[in-house]
């Protein structure tokens, strides 16, 4: 077993990829030594973390508590194959296509800070089953002629589903310490377009997929890192597996309590069994960029394996807002039009306000094409 030992509080130097996201206390935080039980190599941590992850031969070792120090065999990398150019140009691509975004945004903007980052995730791979019973709430006519009324009445309705899940649970306490983070979890807001003082903010969000985090990894390899030198970017994990497996739980738990929420006007049982067939320790490398637009910073998540987009931020272009507001104040002027067009005695303000709202359409039009975006 590794011999733990503690070199005490110290100050712990900024980097150039960290030094935003540390805290005055992280940086004065109890830093901690053991040996890499494979190849010997001293493993440092700060106080807090659980698992280590050896940056000389990519041993992973689990401190459970101060007697239970394990070395994780299930453990996986997602291959990088990217750098920070590449990253850009992945997120570049990424900003240019789409009905919310100007086409040609990726040419107006200025790329800022990058940082790299090999983050430790638990994927636990189960199947969550959900049986629930409730109320439906209808109506139906009773009667005829001017007795006819409506009459409201509750009817039992009974169901169920079942979903597989690889649910990826971030290794570490705090999601918020580096952007975007929580957004990848399933069902989560990933993509955040910002509408300025845009008053119709209609669509533009994205929620993350049920996606399987083990598609494409490979056995752990210091070797396949360091040729993006991202072998010394690893970010250790706080959190071990068996509180994984509880954290992923009760998430599918509450997230089939919604979906059944959804089924009926009232669920009265709801019983879900979640099923794990394993828990897997993965790497995942990531970019995280930020650009900046009009003086304002925004941020993208690229995943530096699959190539892709994770979450972002992004502004809404002008012709977007322009066809949303276009296409509400004409449906609102078609309707003030059926009332004042219809009948010759169709009142006189509607007449009016019918060309109100198409005229306020058209200029803002008008307005957005001489605006500069």
């Amino acid at each position: 077993m590794p011999e733990e030992t503690s070199v005490g509080p110290v100050e712990v130097p900024e980097s150039d990829d960290s030094a935003a996201s540390e805290t005055p206390a992280a940086k004065t935080a109890s830093i901690h030594e053991i040996s890499c039980s494979n190849c010997g190599a001293p493993l440092t941590y700060m106080q807090g973390e659980a698992v280590i992850t050896c940056e000389y031969c990519g041993t992973t070792t689990m401190l459970a508590d101060t007697s239970n120090i394990v070395t994780v065999e299930s453990h996986y990398l997602l291959p990088p194959r990217v750098g920070r150019d590449e990253a850009i140009g992945i997120a570049s691509a990424w900003l240019e296509k789409g009905f919310y975004k100007s086409k040609d945004l990726p040419r107006r903007v200025q790329w800022a800070e990058s940082s790299a980052r090999v983050l430790p995730y638990w994927v636990v791979r189960c199947s969550g089953r959900t049986m629930w019973r409730g109320m439906q709430k209808k109506t139906r006519t009773k009667g005829t002629g001017d007795k006819k009324t409506q009459e409201t009445y509750w009817e039992p309705v009974q169901g169920s589903f079942s979903e597989d899940y690889t649910w990826p649970v971030y290794a570490r306490e705090d999601d918020s310490e580096f952007w975007g983070i929580r957004n990848i979890e399933p069902g989560r807001k990933c993509v955040f377009p910002d509408w300025g003082k845009f008053i119709f903010r209609i669509g533009g969000s994205k929620n993350a997929p049920n996606s399987n985090l083990l598609e494409g990894k490979a056995d752990f390899s210091i070797d396949e890192l360091k040729k993006y030198n991202l072998h010394t970017h690893i970010v250790n994990g706080q959190i071990v597996q068996e509180r994984a497996e509880r954290s992923a739980r009760d998430r599918i738990i509450e997230r089939h309590a919604d979906k059944a929420n959804s089924k009926a006007t009232r669920i009265t049982d709801c019983d879900t069994t979640v099923d794990v067939q394993g828990v897997d320790l993965i790497y995942v490398p990531i970019w995280e960029l930020e650009y900046v637009f009009q003086g304002k910073t925004y941020h993208v998540l690229v995943d530096a394996s699959r190539q892709k987009v994770l979450s972002a931020e992004v502004p809404v272009g002008k012709w977007a807002k322009a066809t949303i507001f276009d296409v509400i104040m004409f449906l609102i002027a078609a309707v003030f039009a059926l009332v004042g067009f219809a009948a010759e005695s169709g009142p006189a303000f509607a007449r009016i306000l019918t060309f109100v709202f198409a005229g306020g359409g058209v200029a803002y039009t008008v307005w957005t094409a001489a605006m500069k975006e």
